[in-house]
């Protein structure tokens, strides 16, 4: 994702990674690394924001989205993981590519054709990353999801979900790691090497950034 990123995926980011809790604090490092941004492009956004009332910034602290940034963010995410589930499910589409147009349809749908796709795709609960979605009443609680890093040598694991991140959603589909699978922590190699996870099947490698970012249960 470029610099260029805009001010409503800025939003939903900080709603994403505060887990829905309004008084976590999200660091700017943290918007910079979801979001493949610079930190300075960051402080820039963050600046805008405050400025119409969308967050609540402080100074070496983090940041926060006040009502209005809230509801943005909770209305754009219902828009876009309902195009995800469109574009994969109906038009079957790599969910990576799901992910990627649907950032570009998301912010100008109305919420008159939100309801009516969300009656079409039968009131889904959960995107093709596994991710929860918004209902009509904009009602929104994210779940506290456990990344598969933190799993134990010896640990059976689901794939649960993926956080959006198109780099990621790409390295998933190229490595075969599809949601609800379910696999045994082999190891984890040393010097801050990858996981090891097998099953009846095979053996995959998943680097600790990417395991950082995928969910299980």
């Amino acid at each position: 994702m470029s610099d260029s990123v805009s001010k409503t995926q800025y939003l939903q980011t900080i709603l994403e990674l505060s887990g829905g809790d309004e008084s976590t604090k999200i660091s700017n490092n943290q918007i910079a690394e979801h979001l493949h941004v610079t930190p300075s492009s960051v402080s820039n956004m963050l600046t805008k924001l405050q400025e119409t009332g969308e967050v609540n910034v402080v100074p070496y602290y983090g940041v926060t989205l006040t009502k209005t940034g809230r509801e943005t963010a909770i209305r754009l995410i219902r828009s876009h993981r309902l195009f995800e589930t469109f574009i994969a499910k109906d038009l079957d589409l790599p969910v990576s590519v799901a992910h990627d147009n649907a950032d570009h349809l998301d912010h100008d749908a109305t919420g008159q054709l939100m309801d009516a796709l969300d009656k079409f795709l039968e009131h889904p609960a959960y995107s093709p990353q596994g991710l929860p979605i918004p209902d009509s009443n904009y009602h929104y609680e994210p779940e506290q999801l456990k990344d598969l890093y933190d799993a134990k040598d010896g640990d059976d694991v689901i794939i649960h979900a993926f956080t959006e991140d198109l780099e990621l959603l790409r390295y998933v589909e190229t490595i075969g790691l599809p949601l609800n699978s379910k696999w045994r922590v082999k190891e984890r190699l040393p010097f801050d090497g990858p996981l090891i996870l097998h099953n009846d099947e095979r053996e995959l490698q998943i680097t600790r950034h990417a395991a950082e970012f995928i969910y299980i249960q």
